[in-house]
């Protein structure tokens, strides 16, 4: 996680260079959005699992046992970054483009810690890509309880390394974010900061739509607990991969409609 952090900082500081951006200043919100996102990310872990923790509410506070759903990061940092723009009258959607972005990089970086942890794990597979995990993991505990292993077995059955295939989408993701955003805001004149666009919040847009899709799609390859809301047919990430579509096409449709009255 910090070394996805680090990297995805380190391409938010070229962009923001180039868009006109105070690195100090910069530097200043990554920090405040990396906690909120930390606290956002357990908060929302917390409310998806809340029968573990029940009985035990205090557990909650240990974070260091693991346990952070990624979209609850997003969603507690981008409403932290909406009233930091308001505060410093900056264009909010110009730097969520700028932080969706980026984002994807550090995600894919947290899936390889996934991987590596065993958590987040995939469905049993005989796949030429599936992965077995050792005694005493998370992928072979919950496969001990679920009577598909015995005691004796010193490795879990193969699994599907979902991690691995977010992981490689995500940075697919950014490289082509990066791309766009380049392509969308031209480089700001020296000492002005950036200007309004009317093509903000198209980086957005594709970030929502992308990780959107990818993540509903490797939500099916999944074999840890997932929760759904309502009894429905969807996890609850897969239900907010739905919403985030849902926001991708009001971000585009809203982008042509400023314009279309810019060049009128």
């Amino acid at each position: 996680m910090a070394l996805g952090i680090l990297a995805a900082y380190r391409v938010l500081l070229g962009l923001g260079r180039r868009a006109g951006l105070d690195p100090e200043r910069l530097s200043d919100l990554v920090v405040l959005l990396v906690f909120s996102g930390l606290a956002g990310a357990r908060l929302f872990y917390v409310a998806e699992h809340w029968s573990w923790y029940a009985q035990d509410p205090l557990s909650a506070l240990r974070i260091w046992e693991g346990g952070l759903m990624y979209y609850g990061s997003i969603a507690v940092a981008a409403a932290v970054l909406a009233v930091w723009c308001a505060v410093r009258r900056r264009p909010a959607l110009q730097m969520l483009d700028l932080f969706a972005a980026v984002v994807p990089l550090g995600q894919a970086f947290g899936r390889v810690g996934c991987f590596l942890n065993g958590c987040c794990y995939g469905r049993v597979s005989s796949g030429p890509f599936a992965v077995s995990y050792p005694a005493h993991s998370v992928p072979w505990q919950e496969q001990l309880a679920a009577g598909s292993i015995g005691e004796t077995a010193a490795r879990s059955l193969a699994v599907v390394p979902v991690q691995l295939y977010e992981a490689a989408g995500c940075a697919a993701l950014c490289a082509a974010l990066v791309a766009l955003h380049r392509r969308l805001f031209p480089p700001a004149a020296e000492g002005a900061g950036p200007a309004r666009s009317p093509l903000r919040g198209l980086v957005l847009a594709g970030y929502l739509a992308g990780y959107g899709i990818l993540r509903f799609a490797t939500e099916t390859l999944r074999a840890d607990e997932r929760a759904h809301p309502f009894g429905g047919p969807f996890s609850i990430s897969q239900a907010i991969s739905l919403a985030a579509l849902c926001a991708a096409a009001a971000l585009c449709a809203a982008a042509a409609l400023r314009r279309r009255r810019a060049s009128a």
